[in-house]
C-alpha cells in the first residue's frame, strides 16, 4: 500500500480530520462521563502537524482492504472504476474484488465481493440491466 503518497495529502488531512472528530465525540456526553483520558495521541497532541506525525506513525491495515481502486460516478476524482468495473483509461480490463467498493464495509466484506463478482460475470456475459440488481436464488435461477 502506498499511503501518504498522494500529491494533495488526502490521506493525511483525513486521518487528522478522524482523530479530531473522534475527539469531538469522545467529549460529548454520554460518551465523555465514561472516558477518563485520552490514550493515544493524548492529549498534549493538538496541532494539526502533531496529530498527523502521530497518525502517520501509526496507520497500518487491518483485517480487509479494501476501496484501494474505488469505484464511481464519471465526476468522482477519486474513482479508479467505473459503475461497469472498467478501469478509467485503459481498455479491455475491470476490477471485480473488494477494491471497488466506494467505502468500506462495516461487515465482512465476503458477501459483498461475491455480488460485485456476480456483477462483472453479467457484464463480461452482456447481461447485465443498469436497472435493477440481480440476485440468485439456491437453485441458480435469477430472481429480479
Amino acid at each position: 500500500f502506498r499511503y501518504f503518497t498522494d500529491e494533495d495529502d488526502h490521506d493525511g488531512r483525513t486521518l487528522v480530520d478522524g482523530i479530531k472528530l473522534a475527539r469531538e465525540i469522545a467529549a460529548t456526553e454520554p460518551l465523555a462521563h465514561w472516558l477518563k483520558r485520552e490514550v493515544c495521541p493524548g492529549p498534549e497532541v493538538t496541532s494539526d502537524e502533531d496529530i498527523s506525525e502521530y497518525a502517520r506513525k501509526v496507520a497500518h491495515t487491518v483485517y480487509h482492504p479494501a476501496g484501494t481502486c474505488r469505484m464511481g460516478a464519471a465526476d468522482d476524482q477519486e474513482a479508479v472504476v467505473d459503475p461497469q468495473l472498467r478501469i478509467r483509461g485503459l481498455e479491455g480490463i475491470r476490477i471485480a474484488d473488494a477494491s471497488v467498493f466506494p467505502t468500506m464495509p462495516a461487515v465482512n466484506p465476503m458477501i459483498g465481493v461475491l455480488m460485485v463478482g456476480e456483477k462483472c460475470a453479467e457484464l463480461l456475459a452482456g447481461r447485465a440491466r443498469d436497472t435493477a440488481p440481480v440476485t440468485s436464488t439456491s437453485t441458480g435461477g435469477d430472481a429480479r
